[in-house]
């Protein structure tokens, strides 16, 4: 018989089979709990996630919802009656205060503009064409102009610029149009950061415009000079103890029939807005 051969393995070689043995070992074991993971999840259907609520800035403390994620400009997830619950009408809803933005910070400066300016204040400003004068502006006199006309004109005109922003499909170019609309190039630069500050200045604008117009009614005067009286004499000149109209709940007669609720309105509105 030959002689047996019997290889002699040096010890280094025998170590390192050993840990290529255990190395396999460790590594097959996740694989195969992955597997395994993975093969629970098909037959389930179900993935645990956890989900982490965006904190709402408005209100410190609270959660904002989870369609206000923190990506439309200005989004401090405010919406405690979740009307914008809905993605077609959260679109709308956004579209809807970035235009009335707009227009309430035009509407801002021409209230303060003409004051400052020293032609009247806005409540008195569509007194002469009522009247049946002539129609200025900014002290230039345009000549005669019926109110009705003038109103008519600008209902024609504005439905047609809006009929042609409505014409746009794309939501983004349908609020930042952009081109002749931006003279300056400012959409060039930082756009989100110009956003942002629209949509802040806007909602302000919202709030000093329904001010203003509450303001007018009581006084009958316009911002400027409510602004002097008070500064004048803040105690005496305040929403508190100088307001004799705008606050309901100090007078009942609003809630009444007959006289007493006619000439409360009568003294809340301006001579001009229709119906009074």
């Amino acid at each position: 018989n030959p002689p047996t051969h019997h290889p002699h393995h040096p010890p280094h070689a025998k170590k390192m089979a050993l840990s290529m043995m255990a190395s396999s070992a460790i590594v097959a074991r996740p694989v195969v709990q992955t597997r395994a993971r993975r093969t629970a999840v098909r037959a389930t259907g179900r993935v645990a996630m956890k989900v982490v609520a965006r904190g709402a800035a408005w209100l410190p403390g609270s959660e904002a919802p989870a369609y206000l994620d923190g990506s439309l400009p200005g989004d401090y997830g405010f919406d405690p009656l979740a009307l914008g619950k809905s993605p077609a009408v959260l679109a709308k809803f956004r579209e809807a205060e970035v235009i009335h933005c707009r227009w309430c910070m035009l509407a801002v400066a021409g209230m303060l503009g003409q004051e400052i300016l020293g032609y009247g204040n806005w409540l008195d400003a569509p007194n002469s064409m009522i009247a049946g004068g002539d129609a200025t502006y900014f002290g230039a006199n345009l000549g005669p102009a019926l109110f009705t006309t003038t109103a008519a004109v600008e209902v024609a005109l504005m439905g047609f610029v809006e009929g042609k922003r409505g014409a746009e499909t794309d939501t983004e170019k349908r609020i930042y149009p952009g081109g002749a609309f931006d003279p300056m190039g400012l959409s060039k630069g930082d756009l989100d950061s110009l956003k942002l500050k629209e949509i802040k200045n806007g909602r302000l604008a919202m709030v000093a415009v329904f001010g203003m117009f509450m303001q007018g009614s009581v006084t009958h005067t316009g911002p400027v000079a409510n602004w002097i009286a008070h500064i004048s004499d803040p105690w005496g000149m305040n929403v508190a103890t100088s307001n004799s109209v705008a606050i309901p709940y100090m007078h009942p007669e609003v809630f009444a029939s007959g006289a007493g609720s006619a000439a409360y309105w009568a003294a809340a509105v301006p001579s001009w807005y229709p119906g009074v």
